[in-house]
């Protein structure tokens, strides 16, 4: 488990058994227990996407994230006793861990909930022997909407680095995908 704790000015979590001091504005965050996605927080996960109506506005795209908490395994961010947060993790390659499926709860984004679900995931991959994290999200190339930008600005700030941009499969020109990739 890794908890996002505060004293004072500084903000701390705790990575590999040692408390570590994180980086970012600690006034932003709210304590955030992370902890393994299991099925019976599918519901919590249904009602944060529904907060999110920018980024989860197609029926499917909501489908397959419902189908995704139900099925793959991921992570939880607790605030408050509530979940927050989560991710999910496929494999669309035995080596290759990509989140599915990220998002925070509309009234506790930009407080260190989504930094501190990336930061326990990327510890858990590395202990697991993995050496990069990939994601996929809306390219710029087409201008999808500022919610696109904070997406795209939230990895970046990550440490994620542009890979590849990628057409669906079929092609859709309206929604170019970017790939990132975050070396662990």
């Amino acid at each position: 488990m890794t908890e996002v704790m505060i004293n004072g000015a500084d903000f701390y979590v705790e990575r590999k058994g040692r408390i570590e001091r994180a980086r970012g504005d600690p006034q932003r965050y709210r304590p955030a227990m992370i902890r393994p996605l299991d099925p019976s927080d599918s519901t919590a996960c249904d009602a944060i996407v529904a907060s999110l109506p920018d980024w989860f506005g197609l029926e499917g795209g909501i489908r397959e994230c419902a189908e995704a908490v139900r099925t793959q395994p991921g992570l939880v961010a607790e605030v408050d006793g509530e979940v927050s947060g989560f991710l999910t993790v496929a494999r669309p390659y035995p080596q290759t861990p990509e989140i599915s499926w990220l998002a925070v709860h509309a009234r506790v984004r930009r407080r260190g909930v989504g930094r501190a679900l990336i930061m326990a995931l990327s510890d858990q991959l590395r202990n697991q022997g993995d050496r990069l994290v990939v994601v996929k999200t809306l390219s710029d190339r087409t201008d999808p909407g500022p919610e696109y930008a904070e997406t795209r600005a939230f990895y970046l700030a990550m440490d994620f680095v542009p890979v590849a941009e990628l057409d669906l499969d079929p092609p859709d020109p309206e929604n170019p995908i970017q790939l990132l990739a975050l070396p662990l």
